[in-house]
């Protein structure tokens, strides 16, 4: 089953006479659904999986398993923890991008830079409720878009979550057909993404909708802002923009957590897998990173958007003829 967002709880350690049978569910559900299951040596994996000896035995040929596949995408979560190829990343994360969140999670934001030229904050929610993806359609209808010349979208505080409310909440920027293309580790094309009337289409499943409460200008220019945190459901919607008329990506390489994941529910614990690649519109296949059309580092002032540089320099393109 596909899940785009994931909730967990913390369980206690089990008997390691649970924890064979545990491996050997993993290690079928990764041989048969991962993107990457040619990397592997099943035999050898899977031998002696009845001789686990203890949970941290049990953890070490999990990591293994992610580490062999070489997906930093999936994981298993397990006693309240995420087991994968790395438990914790080591990962240096820019002053002012820190800064953002010093007073808890950042919220939708929308502000008009000036007549004409509109911006939207869309930061990460693991949320996926009907309310969740109506507040950040109505965060966008509060700039009129219709009579906006262009609008900036800030993805450089989305860290992830679920993509519900980002595709809904600016479908009306997202233009006609198919948006997303899920495809196989051979590149074959299969479940088109598409939005309609506020409907989030995933395959033939409405996944999510919300009440249209505004318009856009069909050719409205488009500036997406991306960071180094950037990631998952941020990046999912950065693809949806790529390839769209009209629109410049500025800022840096995102983090690269862009495969979409297969879910399973095994044992009260919870395995994610790397099943699908992502396509943009225009067929080209993300298997790591989105990368800006303008790469900018620093700059960043979310306090003072006037004195950022990167909604300057979006402004700056905005305006351009």
């Amino acid at each position: 089953m596909l899940l785009l967002s994931l909730s967990f709880r913390s369980y206690g350690q089990h008997a390691t006479t649970t924890l064979g049978p545990l491996l050997k569910e993993i290690y079928a559900k990764a041989r048969q659904y991962s993107l990457y299951t040619s990397k592997a040596d099943w035999n050898t994996l899977e031998a002696n999986t009845d001789s686990i000896r203890s949970t941290d035995d049990f953890l070490q040929r999990v990591r293994q398993l992610f580490k062999t596949l070489g997906d930093h995408h999936g994981a298993l979560y397990f006693g309240g923890k995420r087991i994968g190829m790395q438990d914790t990343v080591a990962f240096t994360v820019r002053p002012a991008l820190k800064d953002a969140f010093r007073h808890g999670p950042v919220e939708v934001k929308a502000q008009l830079l000036e007549p004409g030229y509109g911006y939207l904050l869309l930061p990460g929610t693991s949320k996926h409720d009907k309310q969740t993806c109506q507040q950040y359609q109505d965060r966008l209808c509060e700039l009129d878009p219709k009579n906006l010349k262009g609008i900036v979208i800030d993805l450089r505080l989305n860290e992830g979550g679920s993509i519900y409310p980002l595709f809904t909440g600016v479908n009306q920027l997202l233009g006609s057909g198919a948006v997303v293309r899920s495809c196989d580790g051979n590149g074959a094309m299969q479940d088109k993404w598409f939005v309609e009337k506020g409907r989030l289409h995933l395959g033939n499943r409405i996944a999510a909708s919300v009440k249209n409460g505004c318009k856009a200008g069909k050719n409205i220019k488009v500036v997406v802002l991306i960071s180094q945190i950037t990631a998952s459901a941020g990046e999912m919607l950065a693809i949806a923009f790529k390839g769209r008329n009209n629109t410049l990506f500025i800022g840096e390489k995102t983090y690269g957590r862009t495969t979409l994941n297969a879910e399973f529910k095994l044992h009260g614990h919870y395995l994610a897998l790397a099943a699908h690649f992502l396509a943009d519109r225009n067929g080209h296949v993300y298997d790591d990173a989105v990368l800006p059309d303008v790469e900018m580092t620093e700059g960043d002032n979310f306090k003072d958007l006037h004195r950022d540089a990167k909604v300057n320099a979006a402004l700056e393109w905005l305006k351009k003829p």
